[in-house]
């Protein structure tokens, strides 16, 4: 009852306690110091700013005066709440605590003396151990990051960590080789790979619960001379649909890839390396054609989006569930638009063609480094060149590029290497990020996808028909009006989305 009461004189003294987001606020140590993560783990809440004798803190609950008196008596200082999620708030906590929990976990298994042995004949006991702590908490942490992959690469004294964070590697920390033996086994375990092999390459995966979302991870280990390398791929299940017109910023393609899944039959593929985006543009193409009157199948390894409305299947290899024989059952649904996650060998690429031309709308990827090449592609894969020119619609190549940081975003004037790359005789005034907390020095905050288009006209059929090569068909896709990434990349540059290096990076192999 006094707890109530005094909620209540609060929320009256206090009409407006502001809601903020963690993720767009600068964290200072100052303040994190103030408070130990078995503090903010217990009451729900985030230190991020000291000014003069006042404490600024995130908290589930910022109205429970309990909480806040216990935290004014731990620091010395007066309490300034704010209002965030409690899945942003924990979220912060696994970040910005991490190397106390990762030394508290060392501490535990040196302690302990826990064996590889132990891990695998007692797997129930060590649930709550400190080895399962240490592989969640590297886990957890690279989901906060939103990272695409782990590497955890052992080398002659230590084993490094390092995540994929918008397509970039960054180390975030090292573990003793000892305690990597342990971790190793346990990720092999849950991944239902063989631990007794350690000579040969091996692939597994598991699920894995965070934050009461479900996550996919696929795991690779290789034998090097430091001992096993793992990388675990992390894939991000999304149900909510993703909208063509938000994630295509350029108003000229959203236009044309309109225009293209207009096409009642037909083949459109995506193309770019892993990790560029393709199965996300792809997605929100479902979105855009799906409809009651349209039967959609997909065949995916695995469904990474899940979308309402949408027939979808997940590979399944050991059952005999490939990408060509899930076609082939496909095609007996009676289909309207297939989708396809990626076109891997040649039985595969052929009745992809064939379905396209007997009056399918084919949807698929392929890893191809720009939208000229891939007819060549295909050809490769033994598709007859006159069936490529009648089933393929477009192509669409492209790119992730990292956008600069609006934090420390700064101005400066292009020098005689990045002209001559942009192709430009002016010093023009370009941007980039200095580096800071928001971004982890990085000068990048968050992404944007550009692509290549080639929309195909009776005159690239023929190019294709006739076998040219692929500079002759990309000759005359940019006279034909076709924009290269390497063309949107610089207009980005121009208009200070992002930097000449950035684009250097992601422009066909230049560094």
């Amino acid at each position: 009852m006094e707890n109530k009461l005094s909620y209540l004189k609060l929320k009256n003294k206090v009409p407006y306690i502001k809601s903020i987001s963690l993720d767009d606020i600068y964290i200072s140590e100052e303040a994190l110091k103030l408070l130990t993560k078995e503090v903010v783990k217990k009451y729900g809440v985030m230190p991020f700013k000291v000014e003069s004798n006042k404490l600024h803190i995130a908290m589930i609950d910022p109205y429970n005066t309990s909480i806040i008196e216990e935290i004014r008596f731990i620091t010395g200082r007066e309490i300034i709440p704010y209002k965030d999620t409690k899945y942003s708030i924990f979220s912060s906590i696994e970040v910005y605590y991490e190397k106390e929990i990762v030394d508290e976990v060392l501490k535990d298994i040196k302690d302990i003396g826990y064996t590889s042995k132990i891990i695998k004949d007692n797997n129930k006991i060590i649930e709550n151990a400190p080895v399962v702590k240490l592989t969640n908490s590297i886990i957890n942490q690279a989901i906060n990051k939103k990272a695409s992959d782990i590497h955890l690469e052992p080398f002659k004294d230590k084993v490094i960590v390092r995540f994929r964070i918008d397509g970039v590697l960054n180390e975030r920390m090292t573990i003793p080789k000892e305690v990597y033996v342990l971790v190793n086994t346990r990720i092999k375990i849950k991944s239902g790979m063989d631990i007794s092999k350690k000579m040969i390459p091996q692939d597994g995966k598991m699920e894995y619960e965070f934050r009461d979302k479900s996550f996919n991870l696929r795991v690779s280990s290789i034998p090097t001379i430091n001992g096993e390398k793992i990388v675990i791929r992390i894939l991000y299940k999304i149900s909510k649909n993703i909208d063509i017109n938000n994630l295509i910023e350029d108003q000229d393609d959203l236009t044309l890839i309109k225009k293209i899944l207009n096409h009642p039959s037909g083949i459109i593929l995506v193309t770019g390396p892993t990790g560029s985006g393709k199965t996300t543009t792809l997605c929100s193409m479902l979105n855009e054609l799906n409809s009651k009157e349209r039967n959609i199948v997909t065949i995916e390894d695995p469904v990474e989006y899940e979308i309402e409305g949408i027939n979808q299947m997940n590979v399944n290899n050991k059952a005999g569930l490939t990408f060509s024989s899930a076609l082939r059952s496909i095609l007996r649904q009676d289909p309207d638009t297939i989708m396809i996650g990626e076109i891997r060998d040649v039985e595969t690429a052929d009745i992809s063609v064939k379905a396209a031309i007997t009056g399918h709308l084919v949807l698929s990827t392929l890893h191809t480094k720009d939208a000229a090449t891939t007819p060549m592609r295909l050809c490769d894969m033994n598709v007859e060149s006159y069936l490529i020119a009648d089933s393929l619609v477009a192509v669409i190549a492209q790119r992730l590029v990292r956008k600069i940081c609006p934090y420390c975003k700064e101005e400066y004037i292009l020098n005689d290497r990045e002209m001559e790359f942009l192709n430009t005789h002016s010093k023009e005034k370009v941007y980039k990020g200095r580096g800071c907390k928001f971004c982890n020095g990085s000068g990048y905050r968050g992404r944007r996808a550009v692509f290549e288009i080639m929309y195909l006209d009776e005159t690239n059929r023929e190019l294709i028909r006739k076998g040219q090569s692929s500079n002759k068909i990309r000759n005359y896709s940019v006279k034909n009006g076709m924009k290269s990434i390497k063309e949107s990349c610089k207009e980005l540059v121009l208009s200070g989305v992002t930097t000449v290096e950035e684009v250097m990076r992601v422009s066909y192999g230049y560094i």
